[in-house]
């Protein structure tokens, strides 16, 4: 009985050093665990910060690209000043005579 009572003193011992060696490990990658996670954030906060940041950069893009005309507006318009210069020029030529 009594090397029965030794034997599981002994099993009971090695599964108690398992679990304190798995509880050792555990608690080891919940700190980094927890460190990654912290880490993460700071990423999440400054991925935010830049996303926002980019979210009105291209809203002002909008913007501007709206306001600036198309290259073949300004080359109507160029044309059509041009067209409005040469008949003034005309009509002083006209006035002049």
């Amino acid at each position: 009985m009594a090397s029965d009572l030794q034997q599981q003193l002994q099993r009971v011992g090695g599964k108690t050093r398992l679990i304190a060696e798995s509880y050792a490990r555990l608690k080891a990658e919940n700190i980094q665990a927890k460190e990654e996670i912290g880490s993460l954030r700071a990423q999440v906060l400054a991925l935010q910060s830049q996303l926002d940041s980019l979210k009105v950069e291209n809203e002002y893009l909008r913007v501007v690209s709206t306001i600036v005309p198309e290259r073949k507006d300004l080359l109507k318009t160029k044309a059509m000043i041009s067209e409005l210069v040469r008949e003034i020029d005309r009509c002083i030529l006209d006035l002049n005579e």
